[in-house]
């Protein structure tokens, strides 16, 4: 059976909170990107253009949110409010297992319009030792 796929240009705005080691940092920025529907899933796909560098990154918005973002280091999220997920992490000295707590995870996606928001707070840890806590808010529109 062949897969049913709709793509629709879409503008998207993040805007993103990091705390870590008692300093925080916003970043926010615009996109133009693309709502896909693949066989009854939704992405949303843009590219991120922040500091010279460019990264790829993908949102698939289903029951749960799963986060790919694959630039100079790969990162995989996934955003369960029920149980810490867990994935690796890729750095210089080698590669760290994380545990993703989702504190709060609300999303919005109408695929008629397209148009949603997610709105995602969680902290990162390894080896009992919050990395970092996190604020992402998302919106994006045809």
């Amino acid at each position: 059976m062949p897969a049913i796929k709709k793509v629709t240009p879409v503008h998207v705005h993040l805007a993103t909170t990091i705390r870590q080691d008692g300093q925080e940092e916003q970043f926010s920025f615009d996109e133009l990107g693309n709502f896909v529907e693949l066989n009854g899933k939704y992405y949303l796909r843009y590219v991120e253009h922040q500091n010279g560098q460019v990264t790829p990154v993908q949102f698939r918005l289903d029951d749960q949110v799963h986060l790919h973002r694959n630039g100079e280091l790969t990162t995989l999220l996934d955003f369960d409010l029920e149980a810490p997920t867990y994935t690796r992490y890729r750095t210089q000295y080698g590669v760290i297992r994380l545990e993703v707590s989702t504190t709060q995870l609300k999303k919005e996606v109408d695929p008629t319009v397209p148009a949603g928001r997610l709105r995602v707070n969680y902290t990162l840890a390894t080896g009992g030792q919050v990395v970092g806590s996190y604020q992402l808010q998302l919106q994006f529109m045809a």
